[in-house]
């Protein structure tokens, strides 16, 4: 749960940066890399804790493709340099989010319908 909340907490930091600090993203590109690569750990090791680890397992997929768009310096263009880092934050907060509160059903007879 604590590797969530740190994923949330990377991803609002990405989003903030992409929105009030543009310049930032583009001067120094290690940020980035450094960024997905918190990303990416923290989402490794959440996963194994988690209820359900298909949240995780996309912020991993999310954090390597933060990573190749900065190998690829794709930061430099107005698209990928505001929509990418802006998305990947925004869709890394929530569903660390998601994983951090989610726990899953208590029984397997509370899953049953009221009517069945």
């Amino acid at each position: 749960m604590i590797a969530n909340l740190f994923n949330v907490l990377l991803g609002l930091a990405l989003v903030y940066v992409a929105v009030l600090h543009p310049s930032l993203l583009t001067a120094r590109p290690l940020l980035l890399i450094a960024i997905a690569a918190g990303i990416f750990l923290a989402g490794w090791v959440a996963r194994r804790s988690d209820y359900r680890p298909w949240q995780n397992n996309s912020n991993m997929v999310l954090a390597v493709f933060l990573a190749g768009m900065t190998a690829l310096r794709l930061q430099h263009f107005a698209v990928g340099g505001f929509w990418g880092p802006f998305t990947v934050g925004t869709v890394v907060a929530v569903l660390a989010l998601w994983a951090a509160l989610y726990h899953g059903s208590a029984s397997p007879a509370s899953n049953q319908s009221i009517g069945s």
